[in-house]
């Protein structure tokens, strides 16, 4: 009997001692792992960065519309994000660079001014050419950036007035202030008035224009989305324009009655 309350005792005692065991050791490891999470945690905490919310051009003018936030671990943070409380600084600057959507802004992304911005968008060896335009050269204001037009040229030589196609197919980068970067920010999409027109051009044709307007009058003339044909239009005059071959003539002739013989 005696003996059974020891083994009793002794079984009672190794159970204890091994829930104890089992305690401290649960204990332990769930303080190492506190320990392993709380550096974890500190570093790759998340801060919130201004990212690209989609593609964005060189050029583009930074607005609400064209930006988000994204949590980015701060042991991963370049040395120049934008962080959320920055985004006053940078709002209505233009980028420098092109930027997939979600990738971070960095202040070395940004041109230095507004002017740089926009001659960002030209390709190599073009030139931006503002001309003024009234309502009819604008097409009652319905021209609009990204759109491509065609540029009639009309001048008097001598007695003879003329108009021929001085260039074609020509992209049109910004009308007034509202360009393709800045269409949806709130200070230009109220402006649809506008008296120039910004086109991208060579050196020379931007030449060509500058003497058309100082020699005679520009008349624009919209294209259709995706229509690259060259013009192939001969000088035309009033002349020519009377002499239009595809319009019906007149034949005026009068028949005239000849009677031969008599009585």
């Amino acid at each position: 009997m005696k003996g059974r309350i020891v083994t009793i005792l002794m079984l009672g005692g190794a159970i204890a001692a091994g829930a104890a065991a089992a305690y401290f050791a649960h204990a332990y490891i769930e303080d190492v792992l506190a320990q392993r999470r709380a550096q974890l945690e500190s570093e790759y905490a998340t801060v919130k960065v201004v990212v690209a919310a989609t593609d964005l051009q060189p050029g583009t003018f930074l607005s609400p519309q064209n930006v988000a936030l994204r949590d980015v671990p701060a042991a991963f943070l370049h040395a120049e994000a934008v962080r959320a409380e920055g985004w006053g600084e940078i709002a209505g600057r233009f980028l420098a660079r092109s930027l997939r959507s979600g990738e971070p802004i960095l202040m070395s992304h940004l041109a230095q001014d507004a002017a740089a911005g926009f001659s960002a968008q030209l390709s190599e060896g073009m030139r931006a050419l503002t001309f003024p335009v009234d309502e009819e050269s604008s097409i009652s204001g319905m021209l609009a950036p990204g759109d491509r037009i065609d540029l009639f040229f009309t001048t008097t030589s001598g007695n003879e007035t003329m108009t021929l196609p001085l260039l074609s197919g020509v992209p049109v980068i910004a009308t007034g202030m509202r360009t393709l970067s800045n269409e949806h920010h709130p200070e230009v999409q109220n402006q649809r008035q506008y008296r120039t027109v910004t086109v991208s051009v060579k050196p020379q044709d931007a030449a060509k224009i500058t003497l058309a307007q100082e020699s005679g009058k520009l008349t624009v003339a919209l294209r259709r989305p995706g229509d690259a044909r060259a013009l192939e239009l001969p000088r035309l005059t009033k002349r020519s324009l009377l002499l239009d071959e595809s319009s019906p003539r007149v034949n005026t002739r009068r028949r005239i009655e000849v009677i031969l013989g008599g009585v």
